[in-house]
């Protein structure tokens, strides 16, 4: 059955967007009932014309209890949009794309369309991954910015050998993840003076995009 997040609720139907419209026309959905995500919660709707008649409404809880904040250095635009949509699948609650000293983007400005184009990847992927809430993406920050975002668990991905094992994730969480080049010595130490736990993701040295995919997968 198709999910669909919508924000326009009266009474016992929902008012469909022009693009949404368009976009169930897409995909051919005439005969069939479609799931309509409100405020979190689920209802199995019928359609009719503009509207989403609910039929009733469903309990499913797929979120964290938790708040699972992800923050990875910017790195090549599509494995970039890659992540956006592992992440979204993954049950991360907030993205905030990161500008850290070795990364290999050469720009610090990121158009108004591109972060469009980032929150649309995560709402498509919260669709299709039965999530009841859209993964936000937060505009991009600097290292410094990011270190200073309040959380009870505070993690940093780092290839250190005598950093701190780590195999299963808990509570409030911010991960920061590194570009191909890795954090520097300075921002480690910057890190760790904000209460940031360094964590070694084992022997293999894994591609940025990996790290953040490894670290949310282990989340409990």
């Amino acid at each position: 059955m198709y999910r669909f997040f919508v924000d326009n609720k009266k009474n016992d139907h929902f008012v469909l967007s022009d693009d949404l419209l368009k976009h169930i026309k897409v995909l051919r959905i005439k005969n069939e009932n479609i799931i309509c995500i409100f405020e979190e919660v689920f209802y199995i709707c019928k359609l009719e014309n503009n509207l989403a008649m609910i039929i009733e409404k469903s309990d499913d809880l797929n979120e964290y209890e938790n708040q699972v904040i992800l923050c990875p250095t910017l790195i090549n635009i599509k494995r970039f949009e890659w992540l956006i949509q592992k992440s979204a699948e993954l049950g991360a609650t907030k993205l905030i794309p990161m500008f850290s000293k070795n990364m290999n983007i050469k720009y610090k400005d990121i158009s108004k369309n591109k972060m469009i184009r980032w929150r649309e990847i995560s709402k498509n992927a919260c669709e299709q991954s039965f999530r009841n809430k859209i993964m936000s993406i937060e505009d991009p920050i600097d290292f410094e910015q990011a270190i200073k975002i309040i959380a009870k668990y505070k993690v940093i991905a780092h290839e250190k050998i005598n950093s701190k094992k780590i195999n299963s994730l808990s509570d409030d969480i911010i991960i920061l993840v590194g570009p191909e080049g890795g954090f520097t010595e300075n921002e480690i130490n910057l890190a760790k003076n904000n209460g940031f736990d360094i964590v070694n993701l084992g022997n293999r040295i894994l591609r940025s995009e990996t790290s953040s995919i490894f670290l949310l997968s282990i989340i409990k």
